[in-house]
């Protein structure tokens, strides 16, 4: 029985899953220029794994990303970084509609469908504000302006 219930969980935990495919837009200030990507996201119950057609992947598990190119594998600690911990805490947020995250670390206002974040002090030394619509589980837009002042542009793609 136990072996039925494991490789049913096995089976049925991929299908759990949920992929998106999106485009991405990212503003580097330093360097006053856009970079455009396309790939997919996959978000799953412990873990959110962003594949770019680069065939770059970052994969989100709570405290570390992994970051792998070709063959090469770099695993990051996000409390040295938590801008970029931000970024997938806001991943989840607003996948999973994780209304606590948002009232820990924003004060949250809706205007004609798009959901407006303003961060809280602890945060604004990182991201100064985030803009998103999303409507029936699909993400039309996701923009975080960071204090650096570079700027992420997610859009769903179909």
């Amino acid at each position: 029985m136990f072996k039925y219930i494991m490789l049913s969980f096995l089976f049925i935990s991929p299908m759990m899953a949920k992929t998106i495919h999106f485009s991405e837009a990212k503003y580097v200030d330093a360097l006053g220029k856009t970079f455009q990507k396309d790939g997919t996201i996959t978000f799953s119950k412990n873990s959110i794994q962003i594949e770019y057609a680069d065939h770059t992947s970052l994969t989100y598990s709570g405290d570390f990303v992994i970051s792998k190119k070709g063959n090469r594998s770099k695993k990051i600690d996000l409390k040295k970084k938590p801008a970029v911990k931000m970024f997938f805490l806001l991943f989840e947020a607003i996948y999973f509609d994780k209304q606590a995250i948002f009232k820990s670390y924003f004060d949250q206002q809706r205007k004609q469908g798009v959901v407006i974040l303003d961060p809280d002090e602890n945060i604004k030394q990182y991201i100064t504000a985030v803009r998103y619509k999303k409507t029936a589980k699909k993400l039309h837009f996701l923009e975080i302006f960071m204090a650096n002042k570079d700027r992420i542009r997610i859009e769903e793609s179909n």
